[in-house]
């Protein structure tokens, strides 16, 4: 028996062992529902709900129901056949990630690395594609029902398969339990009712949270609603939502497989937009096992098809489906898919395999490799397909709050730290925003009874630049009405843009784990979610429980690059973050734990824990002393003595700042932005009373950027007597414009590799130059720079997004104004933002 079917026995076995209890414990009269009392209802069987009920089984609370829909656990990685394993990614595909894997995900990854490595010959990863980790989805499946075994056995958790959410038990605002109802007739009893007191919806579609009356939003975020710089004017049209995709497992046979011509088939379903995809990069792009690739193992090829061509948008529908939908409910069509019934939804679906289907048979016409792949008969379906769609876009809770574009994004660029670092953090992440093509547009015009394809609407388009470094608030898994009701899975307080960077495999295990977290203090203190974000205690007690988990791996909290969960001091650093005592800036991703602890490193130390009101310790600093020395001891020293209570200025707004509270991301600190720029580093000019006559104000940029005034662009061309300045020879192609939302005179710049001089004309006399050095979008070393005879820059490295600007008075003696930058030699890039030349009077 090989490794695979073993796995596919003992789930089988641990299914037949589930039913049996089940029957043994519940009463035989269907018609009669099971009543349940439970500490924590966790709806959906997802990654997600998996990870919420282990992580709050693991803080003690003692009686924890699962409820799941279908037989299958762990949601993306599994029952919607994503098998090739999407995480954290700064902003591109190259075997790293910029936060290293931790808590339950990491427990998963490991888990499946090594089920793999036992599988193929030795090999944690032989997809041997653009992902870093691949696996069956049997496989995966097995990982998440070992992940409950224990809790399943302790009875702690008891799990519930083949139930859906009929209704809420709501008392005024309260959520109290929740009615299910079987999904076939063959599950007994027919009816399920847990009681509970706290419930944590983790399902595909919010069902909960739509059952008990709580807000909620789903598809386009209009500009005006949230402030977004990219959201779009409108949230037109309404049923724009991402696409559902049913994925196919496609396995390698000795012999060619062909699967029957489709009767809907039409090729032009697949060469139009799509049509570049060519048959090496449907082969390898998901490919989950690379049979040929490894000399330690002799395996057929796996492969995930996971394309756009089978991406099904949901802004509109087709005829045939439009006709059933309407045949149910009038008026359901102009619906959005969340809004829909269950069997409504089923009817979409049943449409969105078909398509799935008839590109299979466009794969094996179209590209010979695919004429020996067959489905896969792993998930025990009719049709062979995963038992349910991926779902990318669920709806969106509203939340205490809602993270938007403006605060995930980084400070001053995508590998720093994000705008808004929010004091209740319960994990952290980073992605790309990432649409995947939301828009049905129909090969033969308006015809909706035609080949249609999935389009791009407007910029809601595949890896519109990355998020920063960014934590997730508490407060976005809160309801913003609702008592005893979180949000986990995909179901979370969010805008569309910030949803489509955070709902990958290991975030959406973060989201379930972290409200475990909340939940289980919650509980075990008798205080309603909403409020802990105010309380640093209750606040200690959740980082405690995702830092120092029983027998698990400790989570990421605060997302710093270099620090391996299971690192010494792990604990102690990411403790120390989150209470804002190392001084951080917005650059300082890294912690450098084995670096010797400066002088200077320890006053910043030192300053935070005299502003957070903690009592200054002894560092026991020496010439030896490692930055992680100093977290450990310091950690050890604190970890003991109560966190200091805010000083609050205001009853309903803590500091002052005129945003209230419930409306305030950092509560605690004036205005929305964590981070503050010091004047000389900020890129924004001197704010000059008025700017006397004959100044001189230039913006660096590229012909595409924007006019500030009063400065005048150059874009890198020659002197020209008309213009009155210039360089001495053409620098138009050295020109950028970063893309950043820092504004025009720090978004663009001219450079030069070597040295290269720019000229203005002026008044013979003396001036005041100040000038700008730096780049939005990248580090940049040894910028030079000489005003006339003056050196005012020499060797200056600028990290991104944060500048070095320079003032200096000069004598001009010839009527221009000389820059030189950069030097013969080059050896790095001098970029120039702006200048501005004041005569002196």
């Amino acid at each position: 028996m090989s490794g695979l079917q073993r796995t596919c026995t003992a789930r089988l076995t641990s299914w037949l062992l589930l039913l049996a209890a089940f029957a043994a414990i519940h009463h035989a009269d269907a018609t009669e529902p099971a009543v349940v009392e439970a500490d924590l209802l966790v709806v959906g069987g997802t990654e997600s709900g998996c990870a919420a009920a282990v992580q709050a089984a693991r803080m003690g609370v003692q009686k924890i129901v699962l409820v799941n829909d279908i037989d299958w656990l762990g949601g993306q990685f599994s029952a919607e056949g994503l098998g090739a394993i999407d995480e954290n990614r700064a902003h591109q595909y190259n075997g790293t990630v910029p936060i290293p894997r931790s808590g339950i995900f990491r427990e998963v990854i490991d888990a499946i690395e090594t089920k793999n490595a036992q599988l193929y010959g030795g090999i944690k990863r032989p997809g041997n594609t653009r992902v870093i980790t691949t696996a069956r989805p049997v496989v995966s499946e097995s990982v998440f029902r070992n992940l409950l075994a224990p809790y399943e056995q302790s009875e702690q958790i008891q799990r519930y398969s083949r139930y859906r959410v009929s209704s809420a038990i709501v008392d005024g605002d309260n959520v109290r339990g929740v009615e299910f109802v079987a999904t076939d007739a063959a599950t007994k009893p027919n009816k399920l009712i847990v009681r509970a007191r706290m419930t944590i919806d983790a399902s595909d579609w919010g069902d909960v949270i739509k059952a008990s009356g709580a807000s909620w939003d789903c598809g386009i975020d209009a500009k005006a609603e949230w402030g977004e710089p990219s959201a779009p004017e409108t949230n037109q049209p309404t049923t724009d939502l991402a696409p559902i995709t049913y994925c196919m497992i496609l396995v390698e046979q000795p012999q060619e497989s062909l699967f029957p011509k489709p009767t809907t088939y039409d090729p032009r379903y697949f060469t139009g937009t799509w049509g570049w995809i060519d048959e090496e990069f449907a082969y390898t792009t998901r490919r989950l096992v690379d049979g040929k690739g490894f000399t330690e193992f002799d395996h057929a090829d796996v492969l995930l098809i996971n394309s756009p061509q089978i991406d099904y948008p949901l802004d509109s529908l087709p005829a045939g489906v439009l006709r059933e939908l309407e045949q149910s409910e009038a008026g359901v069509s102009k619906k959005t898919l969340v809004a829909m019934t269950p069997a409504q939804r089923e009817i979409v679906f049943e449409d969105a395999k078909r398509h799935t289907l008839r590109y299979y048979y466009h794969l094996q016409t179209n590209f010979p490799k695919f004429r020996r792949m067959a489905l896969s008969d792993e998930f025990g379906t009719a049709d062979q397909l995963p038992p349910k769609p991926y779902v990318r876009e669920s709806l969106r809770l509203v939340a205490r709050h809602i993270i938007r574009e403006q605060e995930v994004d980084g400070f001053g660029g995508y590998p720093n730290y994000a705008t808004t670092m929010f004091p209740d953090a319960v994990f952290s992440w980073q992605f790309e925003k990432d649409f995947h093509p939301t828009q049905r547009t129909w090969v033969s015009g308006d015809d909706n009874t035609g080949p249609w394809e999935a389009t791009f609407r407007g910029n809601r388009r595949f890896g519109r630049g990355g998020t920063g470094r960014a934590v997730f608030p508490l407060r976005a898994l809160v309801p913003e009405r609702i008592q005893g009701l979180l949000g986990a899975q995909k179901n979370l307080g969010y805008t569309s843009i910030v949803g489509s960077s955070c709902r990958l495999h290991d975030q959406s295990i973060h989201a379930g784990q972290a409200s475990g977290a909340v939940a289980a203090v919650s509980l075990r203190n008798h205080v309603a979610p909403a409020a802990i974000y105010l309380r640093p205690d209750q606040l200690a007690e959740i980082w405690e429980g995702l830092l120092e988990p029983a027998g698990g791996v400790p989570l990421a909290i605060w997302p710093f690059s270099d620090i391996d969960p299971n690192d010494e001091g792990f604990v102690a650093i990411q403790q120390l973050a989150l209470r804002r005592l190392l001084g951080l800036g917005p650059t300082d991703t890294a912690f450098q734990p084995d670096q010797i602890a400066t002088v200077s490193w320890t006053e910043r130390v030192t300053d935070a824990l005299i502003h957070a009101g903690y009592p200054v310790t002894q560092l026991g600093i020496d010439t030896t002393t490692t930055r992680r020395d100093v977290a450990i001891s310091l950690w050890n020293q604190l970890k003991s003595h109560p966190i200091p209570n805010p000083i609050r200025k205001n009853e309903w707004d803590a500091d002052d700042d005129g945003i209230l509270d419930s409306e305030d991301p950092l509560p605690f600190t004036q205005g929305t932005v964590s981070w503050q720029r010091s004047p000389e580093h900020d890129g924004i000019p001197p704010q000059l009373s008025a700017y006397p006559a004959k100044t001189v104000a230039i913006n660096f940029s590229s012909a595409a950027g924007s006019v500030a005034e009063p400065f005048i662009n150059d874009v890198g061309g020659k002197f020209s007597a008309k213009a009155g300045f210039g360089w001495r020879k053409d620098l138009s192609s050295n020109t950028r414009l970063r893309g950043t939302d820092l504004g025009p005179l720090r978004d663009g710049f001219v450079f030069t590799r070597t040295q290269d001089v720019w000229e203005c004309e002026v008044d013979n006399g003396k001036w005041r130059a100040f000038v700008c050095l730096g780049d939005a979008g990248h580090e940049q070393s040894g910028q030079h720079l000489q005003i006339e005879d003056i050196v005012v820059a020499e060797d200056v490295a600028t990290s991104l997004g944060v500048f070095h600007e320079t003032m200096t008075d000069v004598d001009v003696t010839d009527g221009r104004l000389t820059l030189t930058l950069g030097t013969p030699a080059g050896g790095g890039n001098t970029t120039i933002n702006w200048l501005i030349a004041v005569p002196v009077q």
